[in-house]
């Protein structure tokens, strides 16, 4: 009994052996047809297939270099209706920057924080030069002095400082060991409160003693900026009440005007937008100021020549000094 169940096992083995072996043989044969077939499907394909590929991965490497590139525009050789009325913007932002400008209740006509904190909360002559370009764009206004008058007188800033008495001990010792405490005190400004184009804000301190060897140093030492209301308030009420925009469209245009500012300032086309490979963008506002989110792709990969930049000109064709609202690539027709 026990020799032939073992038996039984065995053939029972072998036959599931065989099985398999013809399963697998099966599946191999089954895979080779399939290659065979899809080969000869996609054959009259393969060159496209091929093509298509290349094409893709030179589009990705002229976008990864399009974007690493700045595009830069030449300040030097700018229009003479141009380059004055940017001079005008200059002096007025000057201005707008140093006439409501007080420590405690008198008037001051400089910018007094010991740190320059208020530089990045300045009216820049760009600022008024991109609201200037907006009108123009908007309601076909002129841009010139009588424009910039207009504009500016709604974006008088306000800087208030404190007197802060920075007071340092030094302590030396004599030959015979003696301590000897020596106090000296100096006087400097610090920013308490800014109200510009772009934002209104407080600045707190907390005064603290740091040692540094055989000195120590006893100032108000800055601790944070407090926003009060929104960034970019006044220019917001300022496109809603003098140009009409709607609360729909303030975020994304106060964002144009920003950016079209930062382009002018710095004297180059602004392509911080024109980067990614999204075909869509957003503006939100994340507490603390408005903040693009989608990006663009390069609207004509393989051809990298500005022929127009946006901002003011003079138009090639009807010889009118107005906003160029885009910017242009030069390609061949139907590219």
């Amino acid at each position: 009994m026990i020799k032939m169940k073992c038996r039984n096992q065995v053939i029972t083995m072998s036959i599931m052996s065989i099985k398999d072996k013809a399963k697998n043989k099966a599946k191999d044969k089954i895979k080779k047809q399939a290659k065979k077939i899809a080969f000869k499907v996609l054959k009259p394909f393969l060159p496209f297939i091929l093509i298509i590929g290349l094409l893709f991965f030179a589009v990705c490497t002229i976008i990864d270099a399009i974007f690493v590139q700045e595009v830069q525009t030449d300040t030097s050789d700018l229009p003479p209706e141009q380059a004055e009325i940017r001079n005008l913007c200059i002096k007025k932002s000057e201005y707008l920057n140093t006439c409501h400008n007080y420590i405690g209740s008198e008037l001051t006509n400089n910018l007094l924080d010991a740190n320059n904190r208020e530089n990045d909360k300045l009216i820049e002559w760009s600022h008024l030069y991109a609201i200037m370009a907006f009108h123009n764009m908007s309601d076909n206004r002129d841009i010139n002095e009588n424009l910039l008058n207009e504009v500016a007188s709604s974006f008088e800033s306000t800087f208030r400082y404190e007197k802060d008495t920075v007071t340092i001990e030094t302590t030396t010792k004599d030959e015979d060991g003696n301590e000897t405490t020596s106090t000296r005190e100096e006087e400097h400004y610090i920013l308490i409160e800014s109200d510009s184009i772009i934002g209104h804000y407080k600045y707190n301190y907390e005064t603290k003693t740091v040692e540094n060897g055989n000195s120590k140093t006893t100032s108000k030492v800055f601790t944070n900026e407090e926003l009060i209301g929104e960034q970019y308030e006044r220019l917001r009420k300022y496109l809603k009440d003098e140009l009409r925009i709607s609360e729909d469209d303030l975020d994304t245009d106060i964002q144009v005007i920003i950016q079209a500012a930062s382009g002018y300032y710095e004297g180059k086309e602004s392509t911080a937008w024109l980067q990614g490979n999204s075909s869509s963008a957003t503006i939100i506002s994340n507490g603390s100021g408005l903040v693009p989110t989608g990006m663009f792709i390069w609207p004509i990969p393989g051809y990298t020549t500005i022929t127009s930049h946006f901002g003011m000109r003079t138009h090639p064709i009807t010889g009118v000094y107005k906003l160029h609202s885009g910017t242009d690539v030069g390609a061949p027709i139907r590219c």
